[in-house]
């Protein structure tokens, strides 16, 4: 996100879509954040909702917090079966509990993606190329 003045301005329109996925916390921060082994599905991943992709971050639904400025390893599966599509490192920008399941809403950016990260994105993000969601 870019700042005017005292704005916070997202520089890329999001792509609603929806697909699984499943998050662990990435090597460099699993000396600060540690999920509960109860959480965790297998080797520390815990499951995920894609919300939605831009080429600056995604968005994700959890049921496990997740805290601010931690960097996670995101691996956004096909919508059957359990190949990933894509396998990327982003830092939680944003969370918002949702409800009381729980369930939180994470805001997160792409950190070092390579070329060919960048070339997946933009073929997942051309799938919900339907409606934009500009808001906050």
């Amino acid at each position: 996100m870019g700042e005017r003045g005292d704005m916070i301005v997202r520089r890329y329109a999001r792509q609603d879509l929806v697909l699984p996925a499943i998050v662990s916390v990435a090597p460099e921060h699993q000396s600060l954040v540690r999920f509960a082994p109860s959480a965790c599905e297998r080797d520390g991943w815990i499951k995920a909702t894609l919300t939605d992709i831009s080429p600056g971050g995604l968005g994700l639904i959890t049921e496990v917090f997740v805290p601010r400025m931690s960097i996670l390893r995101v691996r956004v599966m096909e919508l059957e079966g359990d190949r990933h599509v894509l396998d990327v490192k982003v830092r939680t920008q944003r969370v918002m509990m949702t409800d009381r399941r729980p369930g939180y809403l994470l805001g997160a950016a792409f950190v070092d993606l390579t070329d060919e990260q960048k070339t997946l994105v933009e073929s997942i993000t051309s799938l919900g190329a339907g409606e934009t969601n500009d808001s906050a």
